[in-house]
């Protein structure tokens, strides 16, 4: 008798069915469909799968066709409307969004920006806990795409100014008021005014700002 012939899934797709079948929250259909795939990887022919799952050889057959032509996500859950794949609901999309959002550090990670397989497995490991099971499932290309249309690249950062110094709002004061000092300078017609007496001052700013020079005569102003 021939053996029958194993289901080909990669070492993160049998990791991901494992974890559905370790799911308490998950509809049981869906978990003994992830079963029908694990099964047919190891080698069970579909008359043997359909006892161990308790099902008929019609609906064995169907989730290998389904995952045949859609991969795990198609195979293992219902799609809203006849003839229609499985699609991610809105409220999954922006959840996806707010962690591709996040710096991988704010969540334990040593990384500073995401790449597509970090963040997917991220998203696949705390899916359930957030209250989207079905997420844990998705694979690296939803993700994609997902962020694409929402013009999002969690591998870029963009940003002014980020505070790291934790002297940052004591010499972020100490700058300011040198500004409202030299402000003090100029009388409400814009002139350059300075009382007698007081000391020349010099003051020099720099990295992308004006250079100002404030002398008793005369004031410079030059854009670096």
């Amino acid at each position: 008798m021939a053996k029958a012939k194993p289901l080909i899934i990669s070492t993160e797709q049998r990791s991901k069915l494992e974890a559905i079948t370790r799911t308490r929250t998950l509809q049981a259909q869906v978990v003994s469909r992830a079963r029908i795939l694990l099964l047919k990887a190891d080698g069970y022919s579909v008359d043997s799968i359909a006892e161990k799952v308790d099902l008929n050889r019609n609906s064995v057959l169907l989730c290998l066709k389904k995952f045949k032509a859609g991969g795990i996500e198609n195979a293992i859950f219902d799609a809203p409307g006849r003839g229609r794949n499985a699609e991610i609901t809105d409220e999954e999309k922006s959840w996806i969004i707010s962690i591709a959002c996040h710096k991988p550090v704010d969540l334990g990670y040593s990384a500073e920006t995401w790449t597509y397989s970090k963040l997917t497995k991220h998203i696949s490991d705390t899916a359930e806990s957030a209250g989207y099971a079905r997420l844990s499932t998705i694979t690296k290309t939803s993700v994609k795409n997902i962020l694409d249309a929402a013009e999002i690249k969690p591998f870029r950062i963009q940003y002014y100014c980020e505070n790291r110094d934790p002297d940052f709002e004591t010499k972020m004061h100490q700058v300011l008021l040198i500004y409202k000092q030299i402000e003090l300078f100029f009388d409400e017609n814009g002139e350059l005014y300075i009382p007698a007496g007081e000391q020349d001052v010099h003051t020099v700013s720099y990295d992308e700002k004006p250079v100002l020079t404030l002398e008793a005569d005369n004031m410079y102003l030059n854009t670096l």
